[in-house]
């Protein structure tokens, strides 16, 4: 089953992970900052999408991301270029939201050792991070593949085959293929694209993560 609307359903590992798809040009919910007015969940929700991919990893529940937006707005996580993830983190916390979501934040910061992440990762935490520089994504998952450490990928706007991302890529769901229409530069549609939404890459891509913990182990 491909995933051409708004949200699909991955059937992975005996558990059903809802997909928010971002390349749907349905979400048309503002997300909007004053130095970027008119921009929504489409074009700038990858970090609320992440958050909401990582609260149900952690909690089992499935958020409204359009709400959360909101919320982003309200707090101050949303910034110049998408989301400021440490201050919504922050906001989270300070709300109590993230006891909801199941996880608690550090408060570190956007950190680099690899190491670290994998630890969390491998204790059934989760983190949100940059595989490449401007877009957000979230890490739920780690395992060892042919002697290497490898990290499972949820990515909103499935970039699997972006040529900044498609060489490290390991190992894509198949479950999770996105559908999106491929426009000109008068909007008229001439084609589509297949990607996917999850996928396997090495611990050592992730840039720039925030770690996430189970509250139970925290």
């Amino acid at each position: 089953m491909r995933i051409t609307g708004k949200e699909g359903f991955i059937p992975y590992l005996g558990k059903t992970i809802r997909f928010l798809n971002q390349r749907s040009e349905d979400w048309t919910h503002p997300y909007e900052y004053p130095a970027d007015p008119g921009s929504n969940m489409h074009n700038a929700g990858c970090g609320i999408f992440s958050v909401c991919f990582a609260a149900e990893k952690m909690s089992g529940k499935r958020i409204d991301a359009e709400e959360l937006a909101d919320f982003s707005c309200q707090e101050g996580g949303r910034g110049d270029d998408g989301t400021d993830r440490p201050a919504l983190l922050t906001a989270l916390e300070k709300h109590g939201r993230n006891k909801e979501y199941g996880y608690t934040y550090d408060g570190l910061g956007l950190q680099n050792d690899h190491d670290k992440l994998w630890e969390v990762l491998t204790s059934g935490g989760c983190a949100l991070s940059n595989l490449r520089p401007g877009h957000i994504v979230c890490l739920i998952g780690a395992r060892e593949m042919n002697g290497e450490k490898q990290v499972l990928v949820v990515d909103s706007y499935s970039e699997s085959a972006d040529s900044r991302v498609r060489d490290s890529v390991r190992e894509v769901i198949e479950q999770s293929q996105v559908v999106s229409l491929i426009r000109n530069e008068n909007g008229l549609v001439t084609g589509y694209q297949i990607s996917h939404g999850m996928f396997w890459v090495p611990l050592t891509l992730p840039r720039n993560f925030n770690l996430l913990y189970p509250i139970q182990s925290k």
